[in-house]
């Protein structure tokens, strides 16, 4: 088996501050990625000249694209910029990055880095090493720390509780330096293998514009019979939250949220799982939208009760 090839794709929107420490993150790494391609989803601030001023100075190569011309890209550079005219959600600029790696270069493995994630410096030998020990894994992911406070894990694989629609991180990386098995990898970090894309294809962008198209990733995998592992001698350090609105829970969080965890259900429940966790979201989130509005958050709860209840009818695939 060849040594593994990286090509990561890292997501910019109105978040230069954070994804220029990602790059330089990646930049540091030894080894590098084989290949880095940037999406910035329609950014309307300075984003697009601030990582044209970075790859100027610190990128061994680089060009920039919209990405209708990405078929005509030279993929030998190490750094591509994409620059979207529209948000395209998180599945849709991660599927223009996977598309660009899967057909224009030679990476075996494709990972997803949240723009607010920064790599360690060994990071890429460990994931080398992780797929050396585990050939069979068609998705592997660090384990991932809190930024700044690195001594705190935030991902250590994940646990599904189909009763309650609901994933859980573990907290507790797995005490083998080898590869452990889980059923869910975030998104934040997470590292598809060749073999699986080309048999999966990419993110499902019904989820667009963020929240759990990973967990749909992870299951597609696992019911495809892929081994789903973490590689606990990996590392990747995350800024949680910082993308988005931080750790609180607003309006448009709150509404894409549930929207996206009925529709995750309804896709990939079934039997009693399936009915369990519909049931589950039928009392807890109608009864949680309520409350919010007693408290006085009027704009929370109806957006909770909207997300649910859109998440219950739309058309699910």
């Amino acid at each position: 088996m060849r040594e593994a090839q990286f090509g990561v794709v890292l997501i910019n929107w109105n978040g230069a501050n954070d994804t220029l420490a990602a790059l330089d993150s990646l930049l540091l790494a030894t080894p590098r990625p084989d290949h880095v391609i940037v999406i910035d989803n329609g950014s309307v601030d300075d984003s697009l000249d601030r990582l044209r001023d970075w790859s100027a100075l610190h990128a061994p190569s680089w060009c920039e694209v919209v990405p209708s011309a990405l078929d005509s890209v030279d993929a030998s550079g190490w750094l591509l910029i994409v620059a979207a005219d529209r948000n395209l959600g998180f599945s849709g600029a991660n599927n223009v990055g996977l598309r660009y790696l899967a057909s224009r270069t030679t990476a075996s493995h494709f990972m997803l880095l949240n723009n607010d994630a920064m790599v360690a410096p060994d990071c890429f030998a460990q994931m080398a090493s992780a797929i050396r020990d585990a050939p069979d894994a068609g998705l592997l992911s660090p384990v991932i720390f809190r930024h700044p406070n690195r001594d705190e894990v935030w991902y250590a694989g994940g646990i599904e509780i189909p009763q309650r629609a609901l994933i859980v991180h573990a907290l507790t990386p797995a005490s083998a330096d080898r590869p452990y098995s889980t059923t869910f990898v975030t998104g934040c970090a997470m590292t598809i293998a060749r073999p699986l894309y080309d048999d999966q294809g990419g993110l499902a962008e019904i989820y667009n514009p963020i929240y759990w198209e990973d967990a749909d990733y992870s299951r597609r995998a696992c019911d495809a019979g892929w081994r789903v592992a973490v590689a606990p001698r990996a590392h990747v350090y995350h800024r949680v939250g910082s993308s988005g609105a931080g750790e609180r829970l607003t309006p448009r969080t709150a509404y894409f949220q549930n929207r996206n965890r009925a529709l995750y259900v309804r896709r990939n429940y079934h039997g009693t799982d399936r009915l369990l966790g519909l049931a589950y979201l039928g009392v807890t989130k109608p009864s949680r939208a309520l409350m919010e509005v007693f408290r006085g958050h009027g704009a929370l709860g109806w957006a909770i009760f909207r997300g649910f209840l859109r998440g219950m009818t739309q058309r699910a695939w």
